[in-house]
């Protein structure tokens, strides 16, 4: 138990927000889990460390029968093992939009080497293009490209093959492949890491076929079945919940509920088995999620407390719609100055509520920001991984400017709802 002090801004938030939403996340894990008879959990590193640390101290609290294991993974370390499995396709998990894109972040995301994205581009004749960020029709026309490459495919699988026994190893040696009932838990977003572990996983079990669960999900690969059975999501669905998925920032998520580690960046063979290979980088916001994990552990431990002699469950989260989709100004500057990169691989980072103008916050009005993705305006996208907290710091015609994101992201939900359907 820490001593009582006083707590700034950020860590009331977290304990009257954050922490609720996680513990009130867990127990519909844990009831799920119970359900349908699993006796191991997973939680995918880094996003789910707190997930993990709520879940191993109530199910010790009560005496439930659930093994917690916490895996070190990334969508990078575990994608580059799956492309040569993949073949062409692996195009579709390295050109996707984001933030910032250019054509280096997609040659990276392949696991290129840097003399290997130099050799690329000189061979798709952009060796002078590397670092001009792309607007996301040409992200999309990349594939095409880089499909009928055979220089860039090449490199692709020969790194692809080399690091299938190493990432396997990994995930034998921790178990993945017992004969065990076991789920796996993340933050979720759109279901792929769990598309891949299955790649990767059916390479030595073929009939394998993993559970998921999740705090949202936008959307699952087009490859799961129809009702995704398999993909459970606890906040929000990719068919139900638009106004909470039209409030929720999962770029914001991301800075607060994280583990203070390196990301996975592959694995290697040691004396003692396989160990994952971290980024000696540290997560930019260490020192914050930190104290996180500390007030996390306090707050568990006085819910578990508390539930034992009849106590309500926590504040549903529900209150992340409010804070996330329309957060006063004290909000905003407790979490936006947290860095963020929404990339697989962490390079450049910035503030999850950028610094925006006014022009370019306008640019992310229903009309201007479709006509630029659409590349029907040629014009440079300034996008914040927070685009609320951007609009609340920039001031003047807040509400206004908050309807007009949440029509764009309302359109662009119900589009994913149409193709799902």
């Amino acid at each position: 138990m820490r001593e009582k002090t006083e707590l700034a801004p950020d860590e009331e938030l977290y304990l009257h927000i954050w922490a609720p939403a996680i513990v009130e996340y867990i127990e519909w894990v844990l009831e799920s889990a119970k359900f349908s008879g699993k006796k191991r959990l997973y939680f995918l590193a880094r996003d789910a460390l707190p997930m993990f640390l709520a879940a191993r101290a109530i199910c010790m609290a009560r005496g439930l029968d659930i093994e917690c294991r916490y895996i070190k993974v990334s969508r990078y370390a575990l994608r580059v093992p799956e492309y040569h499995l993949l073949g062409t396709g692996c195009v579709e998990r390295i050109c996707v939009g984001g933030i910032r894109v250019t054509l280096r972040k997609v040659l990276k995301r392949a696991g290129l080497e840097p003399e290997e994205i130099e050799a690329v581009a000189e061979d798709l004749g952009k060796a002078d293009q590397l670092d001009r960020e792309l607007l996301y029709p040409e992200v999309m026309a990349l594939k095409s490209t880089l499909k009928n490459n055979r220089l860039f495919l090449n490199a692709v699988f020969n790194k692809s093959k080399a690091a299938l026994p190493l990432a396997m190893g990994y995930l034998k040696q921790e178990g993945l492949l017992d004969d065990v009932s076991y789920g796996i838990v993340d933050s979720g977003w759109v279901g792929t890491m769990q598309q891949t572990m299955e790649t990767l996983l059916r390479t030595q079990k073929p009939q394998l076929r993993l559970e998921g669960y999740y705090f949202g999900l936008y959307e699952i690969p087009r490859s799961a079945s129809k009702n995704g059975t398999r993909y459970h999501a606890f906040y929000f669905t990719p068919r139900r919940h638009m106004g909470r998925k039209t409030a929720f920032s999962n770029c914001l998520f991301e800075t607060i509920c994280s583990s203070p580690d390196g990301m996975t960046l592959g694995y290697e063979k040691t004396e003692r088995g396989y160990a994952a290979i971290e980024s000696s980088r540290p997560n930019p916001n260490a020192e914050k999620l930190e104290r996180y994990s500390a007030l996390l552990e306090d707050f568990v431990s006085n819910y578990c407390r508390a539930k034992t002699e009849g106590a309500p469950r926590p504040v549903c989260p529900a209150l992340l719609k409010e804070h996330m989709g329309r957060p006063e100004k004290w909000e905003v500057e407790a979490f936006g100055n947290n860095l963020f990169c929404d990339d697989v691989l962490e390079g450049t980072m910035q503030e999850v509520a950028a610094h925006l103008s006014e022009e370019e916050i306008r640019d992310q009005y229903f009309l201007s920001k479709a006509a630029i993705m659409l590349g029907i305006r040629k014009k440079e996208l300034h996008e914040s991984a927070w685009i609320e907290g951007s609009i609340v710091r920039n001031a003047g015609r807040v509400k206004h400017k908050l309807r007009q994101v949440r029509l764009y992201k309302n359109f662009v939900y119900l589009k994913k709802l149409g193709k799902s359907i």
